[in-house]
């Protein structure tokens, strides 16, 4: 309902002094009289309805006015924000303090620098570094330790004389795969020592009297003969290698003499002297365990007869003849060598045998009467001689 149809209701029953914004429901509840006259024209409820909306719009619209615009607060906000710019650029404007807030070394050197740049003190005078203190610092000398000796590698051959002794074997039949270990065996000059002497080739391991013979005949034609001295010493060494590979590094001169007549050498005792001539053999007496029958007491004026003891004469190559020489020395001085001061009594050792079992007690009460004891056997013969350590050790 609008504002005229109000004003239009109230000339029939309201006040003449009442605004037209204040509802109807006020003024007919002052004027029972109004309130008949309206009645007359519309129904009380049909009148009551109008008013209430008129007067709850016009309460919105004066709600709506007194309220600022959008475009109004758009405006008041950036009045605010000018004015907080002006005042921060009118601070800006204004001497800086720089350095106000520093303290202690930063300071220092902040003060430092004006003072330079205001001519006050020289720059020289400011930033000089002051006098470093020399200090002795003790190094400790390393701990000298000897250098560590590295392994010996076998470089092997030289590349040229293994190819020269390639040559060489071929031109004598032999295979070519020899080469190698035939260079390491007979060092430098191999291929002249092989021209010079064909039967050099049996210093190599796997080569046969036989095959050597071959090769032989290949280089030196008509000149390859079985009397050949060169033959029979080559053949009197590898009979003793094929001993020393078996275990023996000795045979008896007739065994050996009888080995060398089987190969077709003509003149073996003559073979034999000659590898010992050239230091490649040696000869050993070795006596025998018979005792010769003591000779007759010599009459007056005549010399004492000398006996003569049965020897047998060995034959082994130098380098295990003298290895085994060496181990002999070494066994022997360990027998005669006295009883170590201080050591454990034959008591202390019966007692530590009788607390063993089996035959590792046997085993500790030969170690304790013997100086060296040969123990033999299967995987026993691995434990019992730790078990022997352990009570040596255990005697001190």
């Amino acid at each position: 309902m609008s504002t005229e149809s109000a004003a239009a209701e109230n000339e029939s029953g309201a006040r003449p002094d009442a605004g037209p914004d204040e509802p109807l429901a006020a003024q007919s509840a002052q004027d029972p009289e109004g309130t008949e006259g309206t009645e007359d024209a519309e129904g009380p409820e049909d009148a009551e309805g109008p008013e209430r909306a008129a007067g709850t719009e016009n309460a919105e619209a004066a709600e709506a006015a007194a309220q600022p615009s959008e475009a109004e607060a758009e405006l008041a906000a950036q009045r605010a924000l000018q004015e907080r710019i002006a005042k921060r650029k009118a601070a800006k404007d204004g001497p800086v303090d720089a350095g106000a807030k520093l303290s202690g070394t930063a300071a220092d050197l902040l003060a430092a620098v004006r003072a330079v740049e205001s001519g006050e003190k020289p720059a020289s005078a400011v930033f000089a570094e002051p006098e470093r203190t020399r200090r002795r610092v003790v190094v400790p000398e390393p701990e000298r330790r000897p250098a560590p000796v590295a392994p010996a590698v076998d470089a092997g051959p030289d590349a040229g004389t293994v190819e020269a002794v390639r040559t060489v074997l071929a031109e004598g039949g032999a295979p070519e795969t020899l080469a190698v270990p035939a260079a390491r065996t007979l060092g430098e000059g191999a291929q002249d020592r092989l021209r010079s002497d064909p039967w050099q080739l049996l210093r190599l391991s796997g080569v046969r009297p036989e095959q050597a013979d071959g090769f032989a005949r290949a280089l030196l034609g008509a000149e390859c003969a079985p009397d050949d001295e060169r033959r029979g010493r080559a053949v009197t060494l590898w009979l003793l290698e094929q001993a020393a590979v078996a275990g023996h590094t000795a045979l008896d001169l007739p065994v050996l003499v009888e080995a060398l007549g089987k190969r077709g050498v003509p003149e073996p005792d003559e073979a034999v002297q000659s590898a010992v001539a050239e230091g490649d053999a040696l000869l050993f007496q070795d006596a025998l365990e018979d005792t010769p029958e003591p000779a007759p007491e010599p009459a007056e004026g005549e010399e004492e007869a000398e006996v003569e003891r049965p020897v047998r004469v060995l034959v082994g190559l130098e380098r295990t003849a003298l290895a085994e020489e060496s181990l002999a020395d070494g066994l022997a001085r360990l027998i005669n060598s006295g009883a170590k001061e201080g050591g454990p009594s034959d008591e202390d050792w019966e007692a530590a045998a009788v607390a063993a079992s089996g035959t590792t007690t046997e085993l500790i009460r030969a170690v304790a009467a013997h100086r060296l004891v040969l123990h033999t056997g299967g995987e026993a013969a691995r434990a019992e001689p730790v078990a022997v350590a352990a009570a040596a050790g255990g005697l001190g």
